[in-house]
């Protein structure tokens, strides 16, 4: 069978990457980096450096050129969320465009913390076995660190937090001269940020755990030395505190010397070492690897499996992380549960009205475990409430794009819809629209089937007889409520598929 070469393109803060690999057996067969750095003041002026995108185009048309050489047809370039929160990101990515005819896709944080944890899963040869006991990946870029926990060989959580070592050391560089002890400082500020982000992480962390570093350049180089020295794979606790006495206090001639460091790389050292000290405290870590895939390794993957190539299915982290925010907000779980349930088994039986895929199945499955959120704040219109929540509530795996139509759908299983909202609606794709308004429409019937929280109905089935909708529910008790409910949300059901949702009732014996 011939190989499925396939080029993917990261545009990162310091440097834009390509990978041509074969999708059928994701066996690299060319990478390529250019030190082309667009984020030089992103963390502290929020602007991408227009001077720099000429390189970045010169960087991305050689990458274009080599892919012609191998013969790829079909590649992507992607974008890092750090960079896509920058004042000027939408100019830059025309830019991009006019010159090169590539456009850039944002990657949300949500997405670069999912992607290394796929990439970790399919490529790091210990980490099935490692995660039979509390396991934390630790991904570290410019701007921010990524967070994902599993034990027991399950995905616990994930969560990602807007600090990493470019970013501290651009936006405390002021202070670096005015202060006695500017160490001190930086530590502090990390501190500072670790200890509220380490309040809000669920699950207990008292046990000691194996923690895999991924994206912690240059850091690894240290790491890489330490390691040769203590002649293992792995870092223990008091390897690591070794190194860090080390070079906490080092000149910076010292750091190039003794462990070859960039000298451009100098600054970030201490940054990365004091936040990454900050995160083995709170991770209670106890033996540290370091991990050499990236978020452009995800992407790979992710692009295997949508095409077919492979069938890892990694789904579940994307429903847990649901679930953690259901939690989160004291969703009542008996009835999200079976709305869940109701909703995929409407989803699957109304195929032949809806003709979605996979990926829709899933965004409505997220949809119907996180839609009450908003009851935390206010039971009175909690849709409303749900819509800001999500909005601003990370979505594991999730593009911003779905993360937004999750949102909408959550805002619209209850009393308003779409069509009576417009000013909330209007600004997405045509599209996107139709597919918001159809997941709504079969969680707004799903819901209505539990409204009175009661869980009444067992099971159901379904059957289309044109011009209705036949849902057989097998219930224990009567169903007055829902039936009342039922008939004001089918209303909308009718409007979208143009079909009439009807409820016959089977006791259950």
């Amino acid at each position: 069978m011939a190989a499925k070469l396939f080029g993917i393109m990261m545009i990162n803060v310091q440097s834009i990457e390509l990978s041509i690999v074969n999708l059928r057996t994701l066996r690299q067969v060319e990478r390529v980096r250019s030190d082309v750095s667009l984020g030089e003041d992103i963390y502290d002026q929020h602007t991408i450096d227009y001077d720099s995108v000429e390189q970045a185009a010169q960087a991305l048309s050689g990458f274009v050129q080599i892919m012609n050489d191998y013969g790829v047809k079909d590649y992507h370039l992607w974008g890092s969320w750090s960079l896509s929160s920058a004042n000027n990101a939408d100019y830059i990515q025309d830019q991009l465009l006019v010159r090169t005819g590539l456009k850039i896709d944002w990657l949300s944080s949500s997405q670069e913390t999912y992607l290394r944890s796929v990439a970790v899963a399919v490529h790091f040869p210990r980490f099935k076995q490692m995660i039979t006991k509390p396991t934390y990946l630790l991904g570290i870029n410019s701007g921010s660190v990524g967070i994902s926990h599993y034990d027991q060989s399950n995905f616990v959580f994930s969560r990602s937090l807007r600090l990493g070592p470019v970013r501290i050391a651009e936006v405390l560089e002021d202070l670096q001269s005015s202060v006695p002890n500017y160490v001190e400082v930086l530590d502090d500020y990390i501190s500072s940020q670790i200890v509220d982000f380490g309040r809000f992480l669920p699950g207990r962390r008292d046990q000691p755990s194996n923690v895999v570093m991924l994206g912690v350049a240059p850091f690894a180089t240290l790491f890489r030395q330490q390691q040769s020295k203590a002649g293992v794979e792995e870092l223990s606790k008091a390897d690591f505190q070794a190194l860090y006495e080390d070079v906490l206090n080092a000149s910076d001639q010292y750091l190039m010397d003794k462990y070859e460091v960039d000298e451009e790389d100098v600054r970030l050292i201490v940054p990365e070492l004091l936040l990454i000290n900050e995160l083995l405290q709170l991770t209670n870590a106890e033996k540290i690897w370091l991990g050499n895939v990236t978020v452009l390794d995800g992407l790979i993957i992710q692009e295997a499996i949508k095409l077919g190539y492979k069938k890892y299915n990694f789904n579940d982290q994307i429903v847990t992380a649901a679930k953690n925010i259901a939690d989160r907000y004291n969703v009542e779980p008996k009835h999200r549960d079976l709305v869940t349930k109701f909703s995929l088994h409407l989803f699957d039986q109304l195929k032949p009205l809806h003709h979605l895929g996979k990926r829709e199945r899933l965004l409505l499955q997220v949809a119907a475990i996180v839609h009450d959120v908003g009851s935390y704040i206010d039971p009175h219109q909690h849709y409303l409430h749900s819509d800001y929540i999500l909005q601003a509530t990370e979505l594991m795996g999730l593009t911003d794009t779905e993360k937004r139509m999750v949102a909408l759908i959550s805002r619209y299983h209850s009393a308003q819809t779409p069509s009576k909202d417009i000013r909330h609606f209007g600004h997405l794709q045509v599209e996107q629209r139709l597919l918001v308004s159809k997941l709504s429409a079969i969680l707004r019937i799903a819901d209505a089937l539990d409204d009175g929280r009661k869980q009444k109905i067992d099971k159901i089935s379904v059957s289309i007889r044109n011009p209705r909708v036949i849902i057989t529910c097998f219930a224990h008790d009567d169903l007055f409520l829902e039936n009342w409910v039922f008939a004001q949300k089918a209303e909308f059901f009718k409007e979208v598929f143009g079909l009439t949702p009807v409820i016959k009732l089977r006791g259950v014996r």
